[in-house]
C-alpha cells in the first residue's frame, strides 16, 4: 500500500512564499530607492544652477547595506556632489544600524533601570519585553565582554602594541560635581597590519600604576614579549613598560611629537608655516633610515636659522622615531603615530555623547566593552 506523502504545514507555505516575495520588494525597494536618490541629485543641481552656483555631480558611492523592515537592501548607489572648490555635499545622513540586545544594554549603560527599559520599548517600539528578557540579555552581553577580556593571547600573533588614553568625566552625584578620569586601552596590531583591541583599564589618571596594571593583565594572558610600543611619549608608559615589557622597542607618535617640536618655533608667516610642516611630514616618506637621517640633516640645515630651539631638540629626539622603519612597508605608516587607538576613541565619544556619563571605574570599563560588541555585531 502506497504511503500518502504528509502534508504542508500553513506555515511553511508562508515561510516559503514571503521569501519569494520579499526578494521581489527588496529588488524593487532598491530599484525605487536610487530612483529617489538620483532625482533628488538632479533637482538640487538645477536650483544651484538657477542661483548661480557652481554644484557638480560627483559619481556615487556604495553603502554596503541598509537594514529595513522588510529586510536588508546592499550595494545601493548614492549620487555624490560637491561644489567647485569644496568638499562633498551630502544627500544622506550618517545610517546606523542597532541590533535589540545592543540598544537594550545601550540604554541600560545609559542609566535607565530594567523596569524603565520596558517602558522605553512599549512607548516608542511597540513592543512587549519581560524584565527577565532584559536582564537575560544584559547577563549575555557582560559574560561576552569577561570572556573576551580573559582570552589567552599570543606573542607571535600581535608583536606589536598601542597604548593610548581617553579622558573623560564621570557623571554628577547629588553631592558631588563630575569627577576626571581616563581609559587606557591596549590595541594589538599583527604582523600582517591588521589589529585589534585587546584590552582596557579604568583609572583616575595617567599614571605609571594604572599603566602598569594594564601591561599585567596582557602579561597574564600570556603577552609576556611584544617587540614594539606605540605611545604618545608620556613618561608613566615608559615606567610602566620598562617594568613589564623591558626588551620592547619603542616608538615616539610623530603626531604628538610634531606639536611639541611646532610648538618651539617662532611666530612664522602662513606660508612658512605651511612650509614647515609640509618639509615635516614629507620626511616619513622614506624608504628607510639611512635615506629619513639624510633628509633630516637637509631639513635642520634649512631650519636652523628661523627655528634653532626647535632644530635642537629634533636632532635630540629623532631616535625615538625611527622604530616603525623595521617593519614591512605596506602598513609599517599605521606604527607612526597612535592613530590606531585614537580613531578608536574618535568612535567611542560619540557613542559615549549619547549617554549621561559613566557612574565610575567599573561602569567606564562595562560601556567600553559594550561599544566594541556593537562594533563587532556592526562588522559582523
Amino acid at each position: 500500500m502506497l504511503s500518502l506523502p504528509e502534508r504542508l504545514t500553513l506555515r511553511d507555505l508562508v515561510e516559503q512564499g514571503w521569501k519569494q516575495v520579499q526578494q521581489e520588494v527588496l529588488q524593487q525597494l532598491r530599484r525605487t530607492i536610487e530612483g529617489l536618490l538620483t532625482a533628488e541629485r538632479d533637482r538640487r543641481v538645477a536650483e544651484a544652477r538657477q542661483r548661480g552656483e557652481k554644484v557638480y555631480r560627483w559619481g556615487y558611492t556604495v553603502r554596503k547595506c541598509w537594514t529595513t523592515l522588510w529586510g536588508t537592501l546592499h550595494q545601493i548607489r548614492v549620487p555624490r556632489l560637491r561644489r567647485a572648490g569644496a568638499a562633498e555635499i551630502g544627500l544622506l545622513e550618517k545610517y546606523q544600524r542597532h541590533a535589540l540586545g545592543e540598544v537594550l544594554f545601550a540604554l541600560t549603560v545609559g542609566g535607565l533601570s530594567q523596569r524603565k527599559v520596558v517602558d522605553w520599548m512599549q512607548r516608542f517600539v511597540g513592543g512587549t519585553l519581560s524584565v527577565a528578557t532584559i536582564h537575560a540579555v544584559l547577563e549575555q552581553a557582560q559574560q561576552a565582554v569577561a570572556t573576551r577580556r580573559a582570552a589567552m593571547l599570543s606573542a607571535a600573533e600581535f608583536p606589536i602594541l598601542g597604548v593610548d588614553a581617553l579622558h573623560h568625566r564621570y557623571r554628577r552625584r547629588a553631592h558631588r560635581g563630575p569627577r576626571e578620569g581616563v581609559l587606557l586601552v591596549a590595541v594589538g596590531v599583527r604582523r600582517d597590519g591588521s589589529f585589534a583591541v585587546l584590552d582596557w583599564c579604568a583609572a583616575p589618571a595617567e599614571t605609571t600604576a594604572a599603566y602598569e596594571q594594564l601591561f599585567t593583565r596582557l602579561w597574564q594572558r600570556d603577552l609576556q614579549r611584544i617587540e614594539l610600543l606605540v605611545s604618545d611619549g608620556a613618561e608613566a608608559i615608559a615606567s610602566a613598560a620598562a617594568m613589564v615589557y623591558p626588551a620592547a622597542a619603542h616608538q615616539l607618535c610623530l603626531a604628538h611629537w610634531f606639536r611639541h617640536l611646532e610648538a618651539l618655533t617662532p611666530a612664522l608667516r602662513f606660508e612658512q608655516r605651511r612650509k614647515f610642516r609640509r618639509e615635516f611630514w614629507h620626511l616619513w616618506d622614506a624608504l628607510d633610515e639611512h635615506e629619513l637621517r639624510r633628509w633630516a640633516r637637509k631639513f635642520c640645515a634649512r631650519w636652523r636659522f628661523w627655528a634653532p630651539e626647535m632644530v635642537e631638540k629634533f636632532g635630540d629626539e629623532l631616535h625615538r622615531v625611527l622604530a616603525y622603519l623595521r617593519w614591512p612597508a605596506r602598513w609599517r605608516h599605521r606604527l607612526r603615530t597612535s592613530n590606531l587607538a585614537e580613531g578608536f576613541f574618535r568612535h567611542l565619544r560619540k557613542y559615549l555623547n549619547r549617554f549621561p556619563g559613566c557612574v565610575d571605574a567599573a561602569h567606564a570599563e562595562q560601556v567600553l566593552g559594550c561599544f566594541l560588541l556593537a562594533a563587532e555585531a556592526m562588522h559582523s
